[in-house]
């Protein structure tokens, strides 16, 4: 008998270092190569300056401007020196204020920034956080895609609950695009509070059975077969704990 759980364990122990490895590799974040839409939205016409004022001085006045053309001029500059490997975390909160622009482009240069520093600026994020539930509803499925990651990076319980929501509407997005982020999204929620493990399992089995998601599955069911694997293996560990 102990050497069959033994030998469970070591086989349990095994598939848990596969899973996180593929949990690893599935991660959805911001590389410094940007994706074809994103470096589209940093061209600029603009000539390089000659001088730039001390650090970033200079983007945070174009972004505080009451001109949209300088505000998207500032956020195609930002974007392109994070592709760069730059850290332009301190304008944060100059960017951030433009998280509800009119403007389309200029709001998803804005995504592309705070998906990128969400998680290292918590509190700042936590502020416009209303707005990033509204953007959920939005239009563009960029900007939904891109809110749901943003809040995601949130490493907060107090948002637990808003984020359940987020990924569970997202799960029934007509986008796959949407969808595909939701299923990314299930394993911060997880790490954040395994607690959720009943209903992020019930979101998995959905996107794993939906039909409709046959164009993206490929692309789907991999982090979610991870995800489900890593949520069901962590709940038999402990509840072999002891034994």
């Amino acid at each position: 008998m102990n050497g069959g759980f033994s030998s469970f364990r070591s086989d349990a122990a095994g598939a848990m270092r596969t899973v996180l490895v593929s949990a690893e590799s599935l991660q959805l974040t911001l590389k410094p190569e940007l994706t074809q839409e994103e470096q589209a939205l940093t061209q600029t016409s603009s000539k390089p300056k000659e001088a730039h004022k001390a650090g970033n001085e200079d983007l945070k006045e174009m972004l505080e401007s009451n001109k949209e053309s300088l505000k998207l001029e500032a956020m195609k500059r930002i974007v392109q020196l994070i592709s760069k490997g730059k850290n332009a975390s301190d304008l944060f909160p100059a960017v951030v204020k433009n998280v509800a622009s009119k403007n389309i482009e200029l709001k998803k240069l804005v995504y592309v920034y705070l998906v990128r520093y969400a998680e290292e600026q918590q509190d700042l994020a936590l502020l416009s956080i209303s707005t990033f539930q509204r953007a959920l509803k939005d239009p563009n499925q960029f900007i939904r895609a891109s809110a749901l990651r943003v809040l995601s990076s949130i490493r907060v319980p107090i948002i637990v609950p808003i984020m359940m929501l987020a990924i569970k509407e997202a799960a029934s997005d007509l986008s796959p695009y949407v969808r595909k982020t939701s299923a990314h999204a299930i394993q911060k929620l997880y790490s954040l509070d395994p607690e959720q493990k009943e209903q992020l399992i019930e979101v998995i089995e959905k996107l794993l059975k939906d039909k409709s998601t046959a164009k993206c599955r490929n692309s789907t069911a991999s982090p979610l077969e991870v995800s489900r694997q890593h949520i069901q293996f962590e709940e038999v560990t402990v509840n072999t704990k002891g034994l």
